[in-house]
Formats: C-alpha cells, sequence, structure tokens
C-alpha cells in the first residue's frame, strides 16, 4: 500500500473526529459520512467527500537528502450540509462552520499520525441555491499535504 493511500485515508480518519460535540457544530463521524471518491448525490447529510487531485515529486539540491523525494500531494474535500433554516444567508454561515469544523480537525495532527511533515488548508463556503442545491451549504477546502517518500522503495 502506497503512502498516499495511507495519507488519505488518514485525513479521513481525522475528519471523522468531527461529532458534534465541544467545539464541532457538526456530526461526521458515521461509518457513511465521510467517503473517498464517491459522486454526491446525497447519499448523507452533512457528509464529506475526499478527491486527490495528483501528487508531484521534487528533489531541491542542499535540502532533500538524495535517497528521498519531497512530494506534494493535493486533496479537495467537499463538505455538504443541510441550512438550519430558510433565512437569507443562513446556509452560507452554516457551510462556513462545516469548513471551521474541518481546519480544526485536520489542524488538531498536521502530521497526520506521523506520516506527513505539514499540511495547508484552502477553503471557501457556498450557499447551494447558487449550485441548484437549495436548502443546503457546501464548503470546499483544498489541502496541500507535503511529506518525504523515499527513493526506489
Amino acid at each position: 500500500m502506497g503512502l498516499e493511500r495511507t495519507i488519505l485515508n488518514q485525513v479521513k480518519t481525522q475528519i471523522q473526529n468531527v461529532n458534534g460535540t465541544g467545539s464541532y457544530v457538526n456530526d461526521v463521524s458515521g461509518s457513511d459520512a465521510v467517503v473517498i471518491g464517491a459522486t454526491f448525490a446525497p447519499h448523507r447529510v452533512p457528509g464529506v467527500y475526499l478527491y486527490p487531485n495528483g501528487v508531484s515529486s521534487s528533489q531541491s539540491s542542499g535540502s532533500t537528502v538524495l535517497t528521498r523525494y519531497d512530494r506534494t500531494m493535493s486533496v479537495q474535500v467537499e463538505c455538504w450540509r443541510g441550512a438550519t433554516n430558510s433565512q437569507p444567508g443562513t446556509a452560507l454561515l452554516d457551510a462556513l462552520d462545516f469548513q471551521d469544523d474541518v481546519m480544526r480537525a485536520l489542524e488538531a495532527d498536521r502530521s497526520l499520525s506521523n506520516n506527513v511533515r505539514d499540511i495547508e488548508i484552502a477553503g471557501a463556503s457556498y450557499d447551494g441555491a447558487e449550485l441548484d442545491r437549495p436548502g443546503l451549504g457546501l464548503a470546499v477546502l483544498l489541502l496541500t499535504i507535503k511529506y518525504t517518500e523515499t527513493a526506489g522503495a
């Protein structure tokens, strides 16, 4: 099993820590709430969908150990949830809360269980009505995950 699969599974595990208690508003702790690579139908709301967007390798002279590669993996995280009421702006604000929940869960262990050097997160939130999904909110996060892989392993 490749390190990329391990990393993606750890992202899923950490997002499943969003359980609606403490500082978390949403609950995606159920076994079917965070899915890798599924198309949004939706099968569950709230729900989180993970899509790997590519991996790149590089070596930087003077900083990368000769027997290793520096790698960057991008992962898109889509977080869908129902609006808590029909007032204007609510779906967008609910999506923003969902974005915060997922960021907190991932930032709680930025090493992803010691598999990576760091993770960076960029996010945007949307009112589902803008996307022909009225009554829903959407948060889209782009993860940039930096790690090191052994050459030829």
